[in-house]
């Protein structure tokens, strides 16, 4: 079980927004997509794109998404190095295969950050990884 679930990327001044937009979409069609303009350090303007699911169902809809896109066993394999001390869930999808659709965990840099904060009492990085793992393999 997961108290919340935030989608974050940034779209950079070369890119498309509506594109980012579509991207970030594909993992949340539903939820209320919030963006601020920002500027860099030298100066060069960009948008911070964020997504919030605090509702159950939403979470859950989230959930499915990752798994009928085939996410759901990389993740699963590599949970426990994704949990942090504060018993959230860290996730990185490729932004650009995103946009086209596709759900895939990512390494690098242009991503749709995931945080998950896992509902387990006590907040214990293991508790988490035992709580998502149980709620994850179920979905």
């Amino acid at each position: 079980m997961f108290h919340s679930v935030e989608l974050r990327t940034v779209c950079h001044a070369t890119e498309d927004p509506d594109r980012v937009e579509r991207a970030m979409r594909t993992l949340s069609p539903d939820g209320r997509l919030e963006t601020e303009t920002l500027e860099g350090h030298h100066g060069n303007p960009f948008r911070m794109m964020a997504v919030r699911l605090e509702d159950a169902e939403a979470i859950r809809a989230f959930w499915r998404r990752v798994k009928d896109a085939g996410a759901m066993p990389p993740l699963l394999a590599t949970l426990d190095e994704r949990v942090d001390d504060d018993a959230v869930l860290h996730l990185r999808f490729d932004k650009q295969k995103a946009h086209g659709g596709t759900l895939e965990l990512a390494r690098h840099d242009d991503v749709i950050a995931v945080r998950a904060k896992v509902a387990a009492h006590p907040a214990k990085r293991s508790n988490a990884v035992r709580v998502a793992r149980a709620y994850l393999s179920g979905v």
